[in-house]
């Protein structure tokens, strides 16, 4: 049975002020488990996971909470409860669950090895034993100080790389090379001499050593063909399983477990091997056991094992980190396009709460996974761009698809019915406009009307043949089509069919490439502004067009992205600018001249600075990132403005004024806003500018800059033209 659990969301840390983030990630592919009291613990590719056994309910650790990093290659418990977290970078978290405070150790993922995952952390008393990927280091669990770092074990080379390590008595290390084992009586462990050594190929006789533990007071060995243990005269002997790539290990008590790719076997202390569990849709990576019962690590989530039956947990979530396109629609649904050919798994929902997706499988109407763009029109109906097979329509339940049975699109030279189409974009009249990758017919713009009528037109001056690729789309507000080419004649493409679509006399079109001023003609992202400019992401930062009735072509915008490749660009409800890049997100104002924020992976919950997609929900204010590693939402300020006044909504009231930058936030503004802040006398304090949205800020100061007095102050809102108002008060407290 799959079950899919509730989650709470643990929010350790706040970045900034008035500012929400979250993270929402794929935690089903668990790299190691852990169990503490009544959790089972579980490293993931998209965070760490906590199951409570009792309550049946999973809470989320991840960049929002403070991590480091989110892909979780390691977890271990010390004995206060502490949970040890390590990751691919190299990062150590020590998350309390009581106090859910978060210690970080950066020394690994400082170094300067080009190599650094956490591949296991063992803990024994009050030392954590992490085994990287160039050796072994020891820290203290109380000070979280480093003790000692093992990078020559024996006559295997240095820093061979360290799958685990466990301690009784002596300390005994599994590398990629074989098992180093602690001479006995041997104290300064630094030396090479300190060590004996087992060789995979000539002393063990395997290839590939996945954990050692101790069972039966005899060191043993998960390996790719079997379980060994170590007998008389340092012979290695084969105990179970030959021939079988064993994953993991786990003593509990007198019983030995064991997980193979979809296997779980048992050893009592008689030697007699169990089957327990068998799952071949699913692949086994870990195993614990205690008092809460048995769980198994999988690619497909946490599996509980009881003795009638088991169940596959899953924290709500989308099924995939890979959010290669996304798009917010006028209920405040996110859509998500998964990828290209044999990557793509569809398309997910997201409400804000809880996800849904749609794919072959859940909706066999549909002809491919390969969705790899989704645009959410105005109107209602979602549109999702098919790597093959044309595109699909979804509107009140229902899809339509449009490929090569069902219209008359065109696909590529070497098989006409494989259609790409790379984008889809809707004009003024309600007509859908996409950008056909490679037509064999050398038409690469069509539109369909909301008839369902198709239009396609050729390029011949400036030409465009059936051997160059076609890329992103926009239309600016006079319904002029933009698009890139992306290989061959590369640069930008624009077309205006005058709205005449089988007058072709009257149409406009025409091509900017280099030595028209673009900064580079490698296209990766357009958008049109709310002052009717389009701005043009390149691999080599932004080119810009004013006018564009009159097209010419500036780089005098968002300096600070130059030589860098765009991903998206995405201009929120006050004009302003938001970039993705490889090197995060940057925040720039409406004229992209003044740079207001830079995020990334170092001053926010960015989980990568590689993000390749933007969409942005209006009406709540929410900017969506997505990358490789999943969505990243801010809660920003930029809402659409209100159509008439209803209510003034103001927070934090009472207002502290004591210092920490804390601004009051008035919602509920329609458009061009105009505030006034009043004391009860009816002395005017301030006068207020609302930047075009929904919300302002006042800083508590009067007009002289100066911090006010603690008391009540009106706030009175007006339309531009002073005929509608609104009110509200606040308290102020200054101390």
């Amino acid at each position: 049975m799959r079950l899919k659990i509730s989650i709470l969301l643990l929010i350790i840390t706040t970045y900034t002020n008035a500012q929400i983030w979250q993270n929402y990630s794929d935690m089903k592919n668990i790299k190691g488990i852990a169990a503490s009291d009544t959790y089972i613990w579980s490293a993931t590719s998209g965070g760490i996971s906590a199951f409570d056994t009792k309550e049946n309910l999973f809470e989320i650790i991840n960049k929002t909470a403070g991590l480091s990093s989110q892909i979780i290659t390691s977890i271990g418990v010390d004995k206060s409860g502490k949970i040890w977290i390590g990751s691919f970078e190299g990062f150590i978290n020590v998350y309390d669950p009581k106090d859910k405070s978060l210690v970080k150790i950066n020394d690994i993922a400082n170094t300067t090895k080009s190599q650094k995952q956490i591949n296991d952390i063992y803990i024994s008393n009050d030392t954590a034993f992490v085994s990287t990927d160039f050796g072994l280091s020891l820290i203290n669990t109380s000070t979280f100080t480093f003790l000692d770092s093992f990078l020559k074990l024996g006559t295997f080379a240095s820093e061979v790389k360290v799958r685990n390590s466990f301690k009784k008595n002596l300390l005994y290390v599994a590398t990629e090379s074989g098992i180093a084992v602690q001479k006995l009586g041997a104290q300064n462990l630094l030396a090479p001499e300190s060590w004996n050594n087992f060789n995979l190929f000539s002393d063990i006789k395997v290839s590939n050593i996945n954990k050692i533990g101790f069972f039966q007071n005899k060191l043993i060995a998960a390996t790719n063909t079997g379980v060994y243990s170590l007998g008389e005269n340092n012979v290695w002997n084969l105990i179970a399983l030959g021939g079988i790539n064993v994953k993991d290990i786990y003593t509990f008590q007198n019983e030995l477990l064991m997980v193979t790719s979809s296997e779980l076997y048992s050893i009592s202390e008689i030697n007699s091997i169990i089957s327990i569990y068998s799952n071949n849709q699913l692949i086994f990576t870990s195993v614990v056991k205690n008092s809460l019962g048995t769980f198994i690590g999988s690619d497909k989530g946490l599996v509980k094992v009881s003795a009638n039956n088991s169940n596959i947990l899953i924290p709500e979530g989308p099924t995939s980190n890979n959010f290669i396109n996304i798009s917010v629609d006028n209920k405040s649904n996110l859509w998500v396009a998964t990828g290209r050919d044999v990557y793509g798994i569809g398309v997910f929902q997201f409400d804000g709460s809880s996800w849904k997706d749609y794919n072959i499988t859940t909706n066999p109407e549909l002809v491919s996974n390969a969705y790899h763009n989704v645009f959410a029109s105005s109107e209602g109906t979602i549109y999702f761009a098919n790597w093959g097979r044309g595109f699909s329509t979804f509107k009140d339940g229902v899809f339509n698809n449009y490929n090569a049975k069902t219209s008359d699109l065109v696909g590529i030279p070497a098989d006409p019915s494989f259609i790409v189409i790379y984008d889809l974009k809707s004009d003024s009249r309600g007509n859908i406009w996409m950008t056909n990758l490679q037509s064999a017919s050398r038409k690469p713009l069509s539109v369909m009307t909301p008839e369902k009528k198709f239009y396609h037109y050729e390029f011949k001056s400036p030409l465009i043949n059936e051997n160059e690729l076609i890329g992103n789309l926009v239309i600016d507000q006079n319904d002029r089509k933009w698009f890139a080419v992306t290989v061959g004649d590369r640069g930008l493409y624009y077309y205006d069919e005058n709205k005449t679509f089988d007058n072709l006399t009257d149409d406009q079109l025409g091509y900017f490439g280099r030595n028209d001023g673009l900064i580079s003609d490698e296209i990766t992202s357009l958008a049109v502004d709310l002052r009717g400019q389009l701005w043009i992401g390149t691999n080599q930062g932004i080119s810009l067009i004013p006018d564009v009735a009159k097209p010419k072509i500036t780089n005098a915008v968002a300096l600070s992205l130059r030589s860098q490749s765009i991903s998206s660009i995405l201009v929120d409800p006050l004009n302003n600018k938001w970039i993705a890049t490889k090197n995060g997100i940057y925040y720039f104002s409406s004229d992209g001249i003044q740079l207001l924020e830079h995020y990334t992976i170092e001053n926010s919950p960015l989980p990568t600075n590689d993000i390749k997609n933007l969409a942005f929900d209006k009406k709540k204010g929410i900017l969506y990132a997505g990358s490789d590693y999943g969505l990243t939402s801010l809660k920003t300020s930029a809402l659409l403005p209100q159509e008439s006044f209803t209510e003034l909504f103001v927070y934090p009231n009472p207002l502290y004024l004591d210092g920490n930058s804390v601004k009051l936030t008035i919602e509920g503004l329609v458009q061009n806003s105009k505030i006034k802040i009043f004391s009860v006398s009816g002395q005017m304090i301030n006068e207020i500018t609302t930047p075009g949205g929904s919300v302002a800020f006042w800083d508590g100061k009067d007009l002289d800059g100066k911090y006010v007095a603690s008391g009540i102050y009106i706030i009175v809102a007006y339309d531009a033209e002073g005929n509608n108002s609104t009110t509200s008060k606040v308290a102020v407290i200054n101390k």
